[in-house]
């Protein structure tokens, strides 16, 4: 990526910045760059569809809800107007609570979008650079892990019902990212067998194809293991990498990253337990009645989206600032 000249007693010397990891040329690159092109456009679309009928959703009234949400029951109906009351005994308005998650899910998920365009300006040539910036891609579309947006955007456009499975499985694809990232090794080495589970496994739960492979027809509690391995492992390699590295320069260029996204691993591990271990262990919800939920929505979504705006800060500082993608090196 550009080279740097010094000089010295034993004659001049060059030193030489280059690409990390497996690169891309010609035909590779072209369809590469497309697929990130693809999938980001798709991305885009459906944050955008999620977030607005997810801003319905909080900022209308129940009683003029059904005009856009066409399935609802008279249940439905209700469930949502208890809700609302527990929103203004708050002292919000439901403009004012709609508009709160409307920004947060907004910055979390262009400031993710923008570093992955950044990503691809930079290291076009780069396998790991447009991975990653794919998955930057589906982690916008996405949100919060534990409760995505996904399917919020297929009420108002069921076209994107298909596409919105495709992101589903490429955000479970995004932990073989992890495990890879930033030389395209996978490190530890027995994170190549979980990648080899997950595919199939994650295929399934995505297209929500009725046989025993998925992990939703398991029983209690062994339908969490792919969460546990696959996103537990994610972390687990991050770390392992991090502490195994021994040049201090790429070390310390691996700092931010690797602190944004074992924050973000640890936020989705803290939901996982309060929510359905906490269930499975006792048989009833952590969080009873609306008021308590939500009092863990309130603090719960904003904290995730400004933990993925940091993670996509520190992915930004460990990549253009600190070279995360080169390394160095020295001829005569």
């Amino acid at each position: 990526m550009g080279s740097h000249i010094h000089s010295s007693q034993s004659g001049t010397k060059r030193e030489l910045s280059l690409a990390y990891g497996p690169r891309l040329s010609g035909v590779s690159q072209k369809i590469a760059i497309a697929f990130w092109g693809f999938i980001t456009v798709t991305s885009l679309l459906s944050m955008a569809f999620s977030i607005y009928t997810l801003n319905l959703w909080d900022r209308l009234p129940a009683a003029e809800s059904a005009r856009y949400f066409l399935d609802m029951t008279p249940e439905g109906v209700q469930f949502h107007a208890d809700w609302q009351d527990a929103v203004l005994q708050t002292g919000l308005s439901l403009s004012g609570y709609a508009l709160i998650f409307t920004v947060a899910r907004l910055i979390g998920g262009l400031s993710l979008v923008i570093v992955g365009v950044m990503l691809i300006r930079r290291y076009r040539d780069h396998l790991m650079a447009v991975l990653m910036a794919t998955l930057l891609s589906v982690f916008a579309a996405a949100g919060i892990w534990n409760n995505l947006l996904f399917g919020w955007g297929v009420n108002l456009a069921p076209w994107l019902n298909y596409p919105v499975q495709v992101l589903t499985w490429l955000l479970w694809w995004g932990a073989i990212v992890l495990y890879t990232f930033p030389d395209g090794k996978f490190t530890p080495r027995w994170t190549i067998w979980l990648a080899v589970l997950l595919v199939p496994l994650t295929f399934t739960l995505a297209f929500s194809i009725d046989i025993f492979l998925n992990p939703n027809n398991w029983p209690e509690p062994f339908y969490l293991l792919p969460n546990i391995l696959f996103i537990g492992g994610a972390l687990i390699a991050v770390i392992y990498r991090y502490s195994h590295t021994v040049e201090p320069e790429k070390k310390q260029a691996m700092r931010w990253y690797v602190v944004g996204i074992s924050l973000l691993i640890c936020l989705y591990f803290v939901n996982l337990i309060l929510i359905d271990i906490y269930s499975l262990l006792t048989g009833q919800a952590l969080f009873q009645g609306n008021s308590a939920t939500l009092r863990y929505v309130l603090v719960n979504e904003p904290i995730w989206f400004a933990f993925e705006t940091f993670f996509a800060g520190g992915l930004a500082l460990s990549v253009f600032r600190d070279k995360l993608l080169e390394h160095n090196v020295v001829v005569e």
